[in-house]
């Protein structure tokens, strides 16, 4: 069976994880926006985040491990080209990312597309902000999704396929940080 993810549960050191956070905090946090019609734009029903890049090597290279890691792992087995700067996103109380997928944002003269997602839970102070990623079912299907409990846990990790619907739920409570980084390959034929 395919699978529509994989994690490695508290994987990454703690104190990692902190750092990156403290780090993070010092970068310009701007309004997450979302794709549309090839603009970026802000849709607060649909995004409700700050978001800050990371531009650096040594991280980017710790999630494109656990990109070709999965990737095996779970027989996916997707070509990878070419990795995006990594981003950190900042859930506080109210915040969540409705259902969506990592692919479609590539422009249409661009050879690569996103082929996996990498995402790290560098907190766990709160409470809501789930990852739910759909199962392979018809969306109309009761139990469509699933709700990864591993990622409530810091310096777990949960990789899948781009094309994968997924969302954050709301945060009730706490601040939920995480950082996520989209791999490309050749488009799909």
């Amino acid at each position: 069976m395919l699978l529509t993810y994989i994690t490695y549960d508290q994987d990454l050191p703690f104190g990692f994880c902190d750092e990156l956070v403290k780090m993070s905090r010092h970068f310009n946090l701007v309004e997450a926006k979302i794709g549309r019609d090839g603009d970026q734009v802000l849709i607060d029903e649909v995004r409700n985040t700050r978001i800050a890049w990371l531009n650096n090597k040594e991280i980017n290279d710790i999630l494109y491990f656990y990109a070709v890691k999965a990737n095996t792992d779970a027989n996916w087995n997707f070509d990878l080209a070419a990795s995006e700067i990594p981003q950190v996103s900042f859930y506080e109380k109210g915040n969540f990312y409705d259902w969506h997928y990592d692919t479609g944002s590539e422009k249409a003269d661009e050879d690569l597309q996103r082929k996996i997602t990498v995402t790290v839970t560098l907190t766990d102070q709160y409470k809501g902000g789930d990852l739910q990623v759909q199962k392979w079912v018809h969306p109309q299907e009761p139990d469509n999704f699933s709700t990864i409990k591993a990622m409530r846990n810091r310096g777990s990790v949960c990789v899948f396929p781009s094309y994968i619907f997924h969302r954050i739920n709301k945060v009730h409570n706490g601040e939920r940080v995480a950082l996520t980084s989209w791999f490309r390959g050749r488009k799909f034929s």
